[in-house]
């Protein structure tokens, strides 16, 4: 019996002893919310400008980084590091008196070439050197070139209001003059036929082209041209688009399909088909804008000429959302190499480059921007 209440009271001791380490035991505490991860890089604009007071008009890249710029005083500069070093291959004085530059195409790292504003054609094949070639008559607009011999560019006669397209097969050197620019269409209920004038010309292959600019309907009204062709050049096929009042002011297509077109009133359109059909874009850039676009049509962005507004489109142009800054001089043109590079160069020898860069990085003056979505 006694054995019998030992063990018991043994038993009580031991629960007791039990419960009690359970009622210490510490209770484990909720493990920490994980903050969210912080960004490892953003877009910028940075400055990278050449270092004399020239106005830059025109940019043309064939890489991120290697650029050639042409400007006032017959200057033609060079960057191989885009933008920590300018190279005056042509120019670069600011007190020369020298015909100013008004265009720049680089077909690739060798073959380019430049205009002046009195339609003198330069060229190099080497990247570096630069020759007079030849010269394209009366008012030139939209020079490109889609192999190292073969060349368009449109000269336009204001009193006839059409645009002829000149035709190289040298490089350059001599020029054919095609027919005018003409269409058959239908204005306010009314059947017209309409001379047209040329503001650019672009390729997207050897074969595939475009064309923008306007045909003059009443005083002061013109109506947007799109143009097409798919064999080179040889043939154009034209069309208007519709419910417009103002000619194309630039193009920018990145497929044979994509593409869109700024018109002189500030309005963008864009097109997935080639051109059958057009819708406006949402809350584009201000007025009087100078657009880019990249090759892949990730990214467009249009710089307003009085520096205080870049709009910015992931979307092929669908819609824009516009960023205000502050520049110190007016634009003059813009160029995106994929939708991660890109430049925009203006008065003073301004020159800003947008690029991704990592999250902690700082530079003098730099303008930040949305990056494209990965």
């Amino acid at each position: 019996m006694r054995r019998l209440l030992e063990l018991a009271i043994a038993c009580c001791l031991l629960a007791a002893l039990v419960v009690g380490q359970t009622k210490k035991a510490p209770v484990p505490k909720a493990a920490p919310a994980s903050k969210s991860a912080e960004p490892k890089w953003k877009a910028i604009w940075e400055p990278v400008p050449f270092n004399r007071d020239i106005e830059l008009r025109a940019i043309s890249c064939v890489g991120p980084e290697t650029c050639w710029v042409a400007g006032r005083k017959s200057t033609i500069l060079f960057t191989p590091d885009g933008g920590k070093t300018w190279q005056a291959q042509l120019g670069g004085d600011p007190e020369a008196a020298d015909e100013d530059l008004a265009d720049v195409f680089f077909l690739d790292s060798k073959q380019g070439w430049a205009m002046t504003e009195r339609n003198r054609i330069m060229g190099t094949t080497d990247g570096k050197t630069w020759v007079e070639l030849g010269k394209i008559p009366a008012t030139s607009r939209g020079l490109w070139f889609i192999s190292p011999a073969t060349g368009l560019v449109a000269d336009r006669h204001d009193s006839q209001s059409q645009t002829h397209l000149n035709r190289t097969g040298d490089g350059g050197k001599t020029w054919t003059r095609g027919s005018p620019c003409a269409l058959e269409t239908v204005v306010g209920g009314l059947a017209r036929k309409l001379g047209c004038m040329v503001s650019q010309i672009q390729f997207v292959t050897p074969a595939i082209g475009f064309m923008g600019g306007g045909a003059p309907v009443d005083m002061g009204t013109s109506v947007a041209v799109f143009s097409r062709t798919a064999d080179g050049g040889s043939t154009w096929s034209h069309s208007v688009i519709p419910a417009t009042r103002h000619a194309v002011d630039s193009i920018h297509f990145w497929s044979e399909n994509e593409g869109l077109v700024l018109l002189a009133s500030g309005q963008t359109f864009w097109t997935a088909d080639a051109g059958a059909n057009w819708t406006g874009s949402v809350n584009p850039p201000a007025w009087r804008s100078f657009y880019a676009a990249s090759g892949d049509g990730k990214i467009v962005v249009g710089v307003s000429e009085n520096g205080r507004q870049i709009g910015y489109s992931f979307n092929g142009g669908r819609t824009f959302s516009s960023r205000p800054t502050s520049l110190p001089a007016l634009v003059r043109d813009v160029t995106f190499v994929g939708s991660r590079s890109g430049y925009f160069v203006g008065q003073h020898g301004m020159v800003y480059r947008y690029r991704i860069v990592p999250a902690d990085y700082t530079a003098e003056g730099m303008i930040g921007a949305p990056a494209p979505p990965q």
